[in-house]
Order: structure tokens, then sequence, then C-alpha cells
């Protein structure tokens, strides 16, 4: 994304997350214009960028909504961000530090912590750190932009539509699995890392627990 569309889409997750707006809100320009301290020109184009990769929908004469997606539509999403997702681990493997692989183990006992202490938002953040880590290390930027828009379909991360202790048990469950990749990865095993990652970490059960509707 561009930069002013970063911070459009990063404005919109945010204040999803926070409840400040609902998924069914119609957002406007001269909101965001208001919110960002931006004007209107570099708002519209953020606006028909994000339309553009399906994150936003354009409703005439009301303004922008988030784009709805049915439980289907979810679930062919993780397939296709767990293909991309393996393949930029695989290509990674040779490519990580020391220093890289233990940021992704202090990375995964704080997530456990923020599990265990009902702070899901800060999980989702953590999380979105550990598999940047490799992500950022792939040489190939069209890879890493397709897979980072993918993505960003799944906007703000409240889970309000989950119950607390299920919700509990899947995150820790999603924690061991950053486990086994970082094992994955300690042991370079390329091809049996990205077969994980496509078939257990992107499984499309856990669609059904993300922000779709």
């Amino acid at each position: 994304m561009l930069d002013t569309t970063s911070r459009v889409y990063d404005f919109l997750s945010d204040a999803l997350s926070k409840g400040e707006i609902e998924r069914g809100d119609y957002i406007t320009e001269q909101y965001l214009a208001d919110n960002l301290g931006l004007s209107r020109t570099p708002v519209r184009e953020a606006l028909v960028e994000l339309s553009a990769e399906n994150i936003l929908e354009k409703i005439p004469r009301r303004g922008y909504r988030f784009r709805r997606y049915t439980k289907q539509d979810a679930r062919d999403l993780y397939q296709l961000i767990g293909l991309l997702d393996g393949k930029v681990a695989e290509g990674t493997v040779d490519l990580m530090s020391e220093e890289d692989l233990s940021l992704m183990s202090f990375l995964i006992d704080s997530m456990d912590s923020a599990v265990e202490n009902g702070l899901y938002t800060k999980y989702n953040e953590l999380q979105a750190q550990f598999h940047n880590i490799y992500i950022k290390k792939h040489p190939n930027p069209y890879l890493v932009a397709d897979l980072k828009t993918k993505k960003s379909a799944f906007v703000g991360k409240t889970y309000e539509h989950v119950n607390s202790p299920k919700l509990k048990d899947l995150l820790l469950v999603s924690n061991d699995e950053h486990r086994q990749i970082l094992k994955l990865f300690r042991a370079k095993d390329g091809s049996e890392l990205r077969h994980y990652i496509e078939d257990v970490h992107w499984n499309g059960i856990y669609a059904l627990y993300d922000n779709w509707k």
C-alpha cells in the first residue's frame, strides 16, 4: 500500500477494533480527512485503492463501507494466504539470523502472556510482528505485496462474535503453531515449513473466527 493508503487503512482498522466505528457504517472522505489531518484528494485516492483491493466497497451517494465476506469467502482467502505465506517462509529459511529467531521466540512468549491476560488485540499485534520478521526478508517484493494485500482483507481484530473461553483456547493453539513454525525455521526445513503453514496454520477452520463479518 502507498503511505496515505496505509494511514487510512490503519486508522480504520484501529477505529474498528476500538468500537469507534461499526462494519456497516458508511465512511466518507470528509470523516477521514478530518480525523487524519489530510486533504480530501489523497484520502479519495486511498479509498479508491482500498476499494480496488477489496477491503472497502463504494456505495453510491453514501461513501464507502467495509466489504462483506461470506464464510466461504473467508475460507477461500485463508487458502490463498496460506499458499503465499508458505511460499514466502520457504524462501526465507536460509536468510534468517539467530537474532531473528530469538526475536520470534520472544514474541511467542509475549503472545502467551497476552492471551492469558485477555489482551487479544495485543496478541494480534504481536503475531503480525512474528510473521513480518520472515516476510520482510523475502527478496520478491511482488510476492510480499500480494501476501500483505490478501491479509489486509481481515480488517480489525476484536473477535466480538467469539466467546472468550473458546477464543482463549483457539489463540493458545495458534501460538503453539508459532512454536512449530519457529522449530522448522531453526531446522531449515523449508519444504515442511511451507506445508505446515499452508495446511495447518492457515487452516480454513480458523477463518470462521476471524473478522469476516
